[in-house]
């Protein structure tokens, strides 16, 4: 509640930001007070305080691909792009490098999947090293068992810097970093740092011509129906049903025409992301922080949102599009679809020309009994990790810290606005939804690796029953269990002699 309270009175209070140049919004100062408070002046969002850092360079290694129009914005952008949200990076930046007399300088891979050897070749040689690392997670635990991250748990500095546990403010995904960590262990941070992190939640778009006319006069606002959270799988189901004005149609022939489906639904990745809103977990964290899995057959909720999901695709107004987010997006924007299932960051790449007004809402609840919203965040994000050869961890942690909190405050409503076109710090109802995902982002130590060769099949498990028809996943796990029981072992082997080494 806290954090909700402090991101509301953010969202009236970053109108003031907007009206102010983009350099004082990264630097200079802003108020914020509470109900029957004194003005709070703050000049940074952090608590870091005042430091020098004496012109020392924080070098970056980032490894993003370039192929989804995402690559190096993250983190970094040009001066001279044009564009709101880029202005907002290169100000943060700048804004940082400032502050602390230092320089900001990255490097980037694009060819992922050799940044593990290209990282080896830099620690082998003797030349050069970064201070930060950064990539998908599909490397990460490669990168982490070679040695070439710290612990940020055991670390002085990082541990007096960093504050991604219990922080007050809520810039780093918390949730995120304690799904990722082992037996207290801490490697990778993620947070508003990376505008794939921003932009990487799932969630439901809903038509906002559609939904009025149809809709809102027997069920009412779709934002009351998230707050009472009466937003469930069945809900969800009933409005596509009420919606849908033809059947057994094609996405070619129904793109154009005065035709309405319920949702178009881009299934392939959205799968695990509605499984995490509907209360699955794939694992546990033990007393003693080992990890054991709870995808298996004994799962009951699993196999009860297996069934209700299929039910969705199974319904009249549902168009299942696999992979394909284009067609299901194309749909959405030009009226046809009342939802599409996606990401925030899509609205940008599909939904910049919508001429009908759209809603954001979470994913669905498995029922009305599940307590809260949960949020799942694309595995394709970036993850940052502090190098063990880096010369100067203090300054490291310090302007990581930096940019995540002034990503929060100047760089995050700037992405919503512009990017998404959707008026964060103007629209109470808009800034609710989306600290709904941001504040109940969810992630497991399982479901973080898994796409990585530890746990063979398991990210595309669910993905791969529903594409061939399963009616129930519960009896399909048994034999899957002990090929993945063989990939925690490793795993827990490699977190093990990381701890004997210190690292």
């Amino acid at each position: 509640m806290k954090k909700r309270i402090l991101a509301t009175i953010m969202s009236v209070l970053l109108i003031v930001c907007t009206l102010l140049s983009l350099a004082a919004c990264a630097g200079g100062k802003e108020d914020e007070k509470g109900p029957g408070e004194e003005v709070i002046v703050r000049d940074w969002y952090d608590n870091l305080g005042e430091h020098d850092l004496n012109g020392y360079t924080v070098k970056f290694a980032v490894a993003e691909t370039d192929g989804d129009g995402f690559h190096k914005r993250s983190i970094a952008a040009e001066e001279d792009t044009g564009d709101a949200v880029d202005a907002a990076i290169f100000a943060r930046n700048k804004a940082i490098e400032s502050r602390f007399s230092c320089t900001i300088e990255l490097t980037f891979y694009t060819d992922t999947s050799n940044l593990s050897n290209a990282l080896s070749s830099v620690f082998m040689s003797g030349g050069e090293e970064y201070d930060v690392i950064a990539a998908r997670q599909y490397d990460d635990i490669s990168i982490c068992s070679k040695g070439y991250v710290l612990d940020l748990s055991k670390n002085e500095y990082t541990s007096q810097y960093l504050e991604w546990k219990d922080n007050e403010f809520p810039y780093w995904g918390e949730g995120y970093v304690e799904g990722m960590s082992y037996k207290g262990q801490v490697y990778w941070l993620a947070g508003d740092l990376c505008l794939r992190y921003t932009g990487g939640f799932y969630c439901t778009f809903v038509n906002g011509t559609i939904y009025d006319e149809a809709i809102k006069e027997s069920q009412g606002s779709i934002y009351d129906l998230v707050r009472e959270k009466k937003w469930t799988i069945d809900k969800m189901r009933e409005l596509s049903d009420a919606a849908t004005t033809v059947e057994n149609t094609t996405m070619t022939d129904l793109i154009g025409s005065d035709g309405v489906i319920g949702i178009a639904m881009p299934v392939w990745d959205n799968t695990n992301g509605w499984a995490v809103a509907a209360g699955v977990n794939f694992s546990t964290t033990n007393k003693d922080g080992s990890i054991s899995f709870t995808f298996n057959e004994k799962n009951t909720r699993l196999d009860t949102f297996y069934k209700k999901y299929m039910q969705v695709l199974g319904s009249k107004g549902v168009i299942n599009t696999g992979g394909n987010y284009v067609e299901a997006f194309q749909a959405f924007a030009s009226d046809n679809a009342l939802m599409v299932a996606g990401r925030l960051n899509q609205a940008e790449l599909y939904l910049r020309e919508m001429s009908s007004p759209y809603y954001i809402v979470p994913c669905p609840l498995l029922d009305e009994t599940q307590e809260s919203y949960r949020s799942n965040v694309h595995d394709g994000i970036s993850l940052y990790g502090i190098s063990a050869g880096s010369e100067d961890v203090k300054a490291t942690a310090i302007v990581l810290e930096a940019l995540c909190a002034e990503s929060y405050r100047s760089v995050r409503p700037r992405y919503y606005e512009d990017a998404l076109k959707f008026k964060y710090t103007t629209d109470l109802d808009s800034a609710e939804m989306i600290d709904i995902l941001s504040e109940n982002a969810y992630m497991d130590f399982v479901l973080v690796w898994a796409f990585s060769s530890y746990f063979n099949g398991i990210g595309n498990y669910l993905r791969s029953c529903m594409n061939n028809g399963t009616a129930s996943v519960s009896s399909q796990l048994k034999k899957q269990t002990s090929v993945w029981n063989r990939g925690l072992k490793t795993i827990d082997e490699v977190f093990m002699k990381l701890a004997e080494s210190g690292q």
